[in-house]
């Protein structure tokens, strides 16, 4: 058995990549929103961080949903999931949540880029249009808010759909990836950011710092509490959770490129950012690099090592 081919694998890595990438979304989206509503208010759209985050959000989320249908054994008949519904379907509820975010994520972008569209608009029916989103900027945003989180949730509840495995059936799964999420859109943000222009010491960087630093240790409890919940349990779970973090390509994986790369050094280093005078674009970019590495291999780990053990 290796660590990618194995009898009773049902979902490889572009389901990996998919979620990876719709966390990334969610968290930028987010963060963006802090950002506006906390520290730049009606200037936000001058920020190249929040620019980062409008450019990451739609293009993550778009080929998240490009993979998961060429993916698909009949990829052409995709758009049933976007007309039917089945309430007890997690997948159909997710497309649901999906749908509604992207709609109203546009829509707040409008919200966030109403005063640069006005002065290039030379439409009159445009600036009458986005005068009338403004009107409910702030149901937008709210609703928004919820929806980025509903949807970083939903790459866990997703696993949920696999029945028979005891690591994907496990409650903590849905918020640990809500979490990393969450710590994945910081990072992209902070990195598309910098790549922008943006200044590394500013108050956009601190801002996320602030917040990004108990998101790390919130991650490193939930992953303590997922695996201990394993172990208790007994039987299979038990069974699960020693094939997963022990010995082996994927117990290399956990080990050093999670908790260690992934998790412990960008906390470090933004514990050293915090207590240094000044942030630098290096800094501030490998560590935002080292960060998507980590919850792109927490994807991957839970996705893999969850289906290698059956109830």
């Amino acid at each position: 058995m290796s660590a990618f081919h194995f009898e009773g694998l049902v979902w490889h890595w572009p389901i990996a990549i998919y979620l990876f990438l719709a966390g990334v979304s969610a968290g930028a989206t987010f963060f963006a929103i802090l950002l506006k509503h906390f520290t730049l208010s009606m200037k936000a759209y001058r920020s190249s961080f929040v620019k980062a985050a409008c450019i990451i959000a739609p293009v993550t989320v778009f080929a998240g949903l490009g993979i998961l249908v060429i993916d698909l054994t009949k990829p052409l008949e995709f758009w049933k999931i976007l007309v039917f519904y089945n309430t007890t379907s997690v997948m159909s509820m997710g497309v649901l949540v999906l749908l509604a975010y992207q709609v109203f994520l546009f829509a707040w972008m409008i919200c966030v880029l109403a005063e640069p569209i006005g002065h290039l608009s030379r439409w009159q029916w445009l600036d009458k249009a986005v005068a009338k989103v403004l009107v409910y900027e702030d149901s937008i945003t709210g609703l928004l808010a919820i929806l980025s989180l509903a949807l970083g949730a939903y790459t866990g509840f997703l696993l949920s759909a696999l029945t028979g495995f005891p690591m994907l059936n496990n409650p903590v799964l849905p918020l640990l990836f809500l979490i990393s999420g969450l710590s994945s859109g910081a990072a992209a943000t902070l990195l598309g950011g910098v790549l922008l222009k943006g200044n590394p010491d500013g108050k956009e960087v601190h801002f996320i710092h602030k917040i990004e630093i108990p998101l790390i240790l919130v991650e490193i409890l939930l992953i303590f509490t997922f695996f201990m919940g394993l172990v208790l349990s007994g039987g299979q779970s038990q069974v699960a959770a020693i094939n997963a973090i022990g010995e082996g390509f994927w117990g290399w994986i956990f080990w050093g490129g999670i908790l260690g790369l992934g998790l412990s050094f960008p906390l470090a280093a933004n514990l050293f950012m915090s207590a240094s005078s000044q942030r630098r674009f290096s800094y501030v970019a490998v560590t935002a690099c080292f960060s998507l590495m980590g919850v792109l291999l927490l994807r991957n780990f839970i996705l893999y090592t969850g289906q290698m053990t059956g109830a």
